[in-house]
């Protein structure tokens, strides 16, 4: 399961930071999905750019899930001068995804050291999300918080805290749905686990009307309707 969170979560807060000009177009396919079309667009630009498209190369890949690829061109353009932050951020999540717990959390403990950024934050959170380790989960989204994604922040450290912990996870989800707008991606998320935490707690009838509301708001969000048919009536 902590594998079903980590691929959904990345999708839900990630940000795919281009540069301006002719890569813009690339930008578009991306936020599409067109990733196959996205990558031809950047090989024709890497004369043009040739660090960032190659940086850019490298995050396509991986959301492709070709780490090899990805890797690839990610140490290319690291010697061509890719800047400390993003080489450490990449690798990190690249790590991630290949449960390789070790480099990542020392490869975004670099990019948060170098730069303060939330993103990196929450990325460094979520290895520990991801690992079971509960201290690191903490550290990370602590980390984000106090960087300005107190809402993201809050989210994900229910996550870590649920398997031990329903009754604080709980709290922090409600302060997470308290900031989030309801255009906000992650807005149905937050709601649908504290439900899930609700029905830990025993609290069966509360997280049914939870999951109600929540699928009045949100008619499309699956897991909600796959949970109160579980749970009943």
């Amino acid at each position: 399961m902590r594998r079903a969170i980590l691929w959904l979560t990345i999708a839900a807060i990630s940000s795919f930071s281009l540069a301006v000009g002719d890569l813009n177009y690339a930008r578009q396919l991306v936020d599409h999905g067109e990733y196959a079309l996205a990558a031809v667009t950047l090989k024709k630009q890497i004369q043009n750019f040739p660090v960032e498209a190659r940086y850019l190369l490298a995050d396509v890949y991986l959301r492709e899930g070709d780490l090899k690829q990805a890797n690839v061109y990610l140490e290319s353009a690291r010697e061509l001068g890719l800047d400390e932050t993003r080489y450490y951020a990449l690798r990190g999540r690249m790590a991630l995804l290949r449960e390789d717990w070790d480099t990542a959390w020392a490869s975004l403990r670099s990019a948060v050291a170098l730069s303060g950024r939330r993103r990196y934050a929450l990325d460094w959170g979520l290895v520990g999300l991801a690992q079971g380790n509960l201290d690191r989960a903490k550290l990370g989204f602590e980390k984000a918080r106090r960087a300005g994604a107190s809402a993201e922040g809050q989210f994900l450290e229910g996550l870590a805290l649920l398997p031990g912990n329903a009754k604080g996870a709980l709290a922090l989800f409600r302060a997470a749905q308290a900031e989030l707008s309801a255009e906000s991606p992650l807005k149905p998320q937050v709601i649908y686990w504290q439900a899930r935490a609700l029905e830990r707690l025993g609290k069966t009838s509360e997280a049914r009307s939870t999951l109600r509301f929540l699928l009045r708001t949100y008619p499309d969000y699956g897991p909600a309707r796959d949970a109160l048919n579980r749970l009943g009536p």
